[in-house]
């Protein structure tokens, strides 16, 4: 285990304008870092970079909508030049689609799949060779546990975060020896408005609401994980058990589940 110093730091965080995005920011800005962030919110993501500019003054904000790909690679010079470099690039900002997979539309499709993995790997490709030429530097994806634990009803949602999570294994293996990091970062279910009700979306699962991590936890979690040398890091370990136990034989964890999902819809006699 390697220890990372966050003071002095230039994190570049996508997504922040709430929930993990917001936390993360202020989190970093606590400590000591000099924070970018970015959303489609313009007000709220205001309120954010008020609060990190609390703890550090030098923090910016860009409103930028990141299903636009063609326009990433500018925005990342953009926030590369203002920030003076970025040490730290946390790819958070994602999008839900609770809807069967036999409902999807191509465009849900395509939405979906342009801010939760193209997106992320636009601005990372971006900001790489700056990373690289200065022999420093992390990237954070933010995962989902509907890579996880069961793709129901989040079909397009879970393929988006895992095909993520299979670009991060290849930057973590590539990158090895550069100075450069790949983590990947799995908060699992929290406290945040991205469990809620959601135009266009199917309603969320019902969960007990102690199963829910708060946001501020989860980011202390995902800063942490920049002195962690290992790939995946899950934000509690309730959630990597239950990971675990998919993983350790995905037939008959898939097989109980539609055993429970058939009882379910089964009529009552």
């Amino acid at each position: 285990m390697t220890t990372t110093t966050i003071a002095g730091l230039k994190v570049l965080v996508t997504g922040a304008s709430s929930g993990i995005g917001a936390a993360t920011a202020l989190a970093f800005a606590r400590a000591g870092a000099t924070v970018g962030i970015c959303a489609r919110r313009e007000q709220r993501l205001a309120e954010v970079l008020a609060g990190c500019r609390a703890h550090a003054p030098d923090s910016r904000s860009w409103t930028v909508d990141l299903s636009v790909l063609d326009g990433l690679a500018s925005f990342a010079d953009t926030a590369w030049q203002d920030l003076d470099g970025i040490d730290v690039l946390v790819n958070n900002a994602g999008i839900p689609k609770r809807r069967m997979a036999t409902a999807l539309s191509t465009e849900d499709l395509d939405e979906v799949t342009a801010v939760n993995y193209l997106a992320p790997v636009h601005l990372t490709s971006a900001v790489l060779g700056g990373m690289l030429a200065r022999g420093s530097g992390h990237v954070v994806n933010v995962s989902s546990m509907g890579a996880h634990s069961a793709a129901y009803r989040i079909g397009a949602y879970a393929a988006s975060k895992a095909a993520l999570e299979l670009f991060t294994e290849a930057l973590y293996l590539e990158l090895h020896g550069t100075g450069v990091q790949a983590h990947l970062f799995v908060p699992g279910s929290t406290r945040t408005e991205f469990s809620t009700p959601k135009p266009g979306n199917d309603a969320p699962f019902p969960q007990d609401p102690a199963s829910f991590a708060d946001a501020d936890d989860v980011a202390a979690a995902l800063v942490a994980c920049l002195s962690e040398e290992r790939f995946m890091t899950f934000a509690n370990p309730a959630i990597e058990a239950v990971a675990a136990r998919k993983a350790a034989d995905p037939n008959a964890s898939l097989a109980a589940m539609r055993q429970a999902l058939g009882a379910r819809r089964a009529p009552a006699t």
